[in-house]
């Protein structure tokens, strides 16, 4: 009887652990669980992270190429504009260089052109009856009215023609100056013989241009389109009209040479 109740109590005391080991190893896998739900929750808040940063800095390079884009737009019409500024500025100074040579050239043809006047009439310069003046790209030839019309008429003179003869040879051959005949008169209303033919100083001075003008196109060999004609009355006077020495340089004829249009 006691060896029996020996071999229960051996029993029991084997039995018992070994009972308690599969309790033991469930417990030990739910501890192993939970370590790896630890681990597996831990790197899922770091992917998120991570995640989280990569959509920030993938909306950061979005702004950063969208404000690239709008720069590059920006320029790219910046460009487009500064080129057909370029273009702008090239066209005008090419112009501005054509024109330089062609006030070059016309005053160089000027100063040829004053100096052969002024070689040809230089007696009449050097009595003060006739007066070259030459401003920016023109030419003017005055001739105070005396020395081309006798008083009171609208003819030109021989000694007239005479001068104005040798002032178209001048001309003639230079293609590339414009002839303006300006007529001026004093401020004296018309004689009665003169107001017959002529209303009042307006109709005068521009009779007077235009009687030069046919002398420079009919015997000066001018062609007509190189010419024109206009008449001023008193209303552009030179000097005062209080005076008879006044009055005398207003009443006069101006040519006047200009570069072909």
């Amino acid at each position: 009887m006691h060896t029996r109740t020996l071999l229960i109590a051996s029993f029991l005391i084997v039995m018992v652990p070994l009972a308690c080991i599969p309790r033991y190893m469930a417990m030990e896998r739910e501890l192993e669980d939970e370590e790896k739900i630890k681990i597996l929750a831990n790197e899922l808040k770091q992917t998120q992270a991570e995640l989280k940063h990569s959509n920030t800095v993938r909306k950061g390079n979005y702004k950063d190429l969208n404000d690239l884009q709008v720069q590059y737009a920006i320029l790219k019409n910046i460009n487009a504009q500064m080129a057909e500024e370029n273009k702008t500025l090239k066209q005008e100074l090419n112009k501005k260089k054509s024109v330089i040579h062609l006030q070059g050239k016309v005053i160089r043809l000027l100063d040829d052109t004053k100096q052969t006047i002024e070689t040809s009439l230089k007696d009449q310069i050097a009595a003060q009856e006739i007066e070259v003046v030459e401003k920016e790209d023109t030419l003017r030839v005055i001739f105070i009215d005396k020395i081309l019309f006798d008083s009171g008429s609208v003819e030109i003179n021989p000694k007239g023609k005479e001068l104005l003869l040798i002032m178209a040879a001048s001309l003639k051959d230079n293609k590339n100056h414009d002839v303006v005949v300006e007529g001026h008169t004093d401020d004296i209303p018309l004689g009665p013989l003169l107001r017959k033919r002529f209303p009042s100083n307006w109709e005068l001075s521009t009779a007077r241009a235009a009687a030069v003008a046919q002398i420079f196109q009919d015997e000066g060999g001018i062609p007509p389109k190189r010419l024109s004609v206009r008449g001023f009355s008193s209303y552009r006077p030179v000097a005062s009209n209080q005076t008879e020495e006044g009055r005398r340089q207003n009443r006069r004829i101006e040519i006047i040479l200009s570069p072909s249009k």
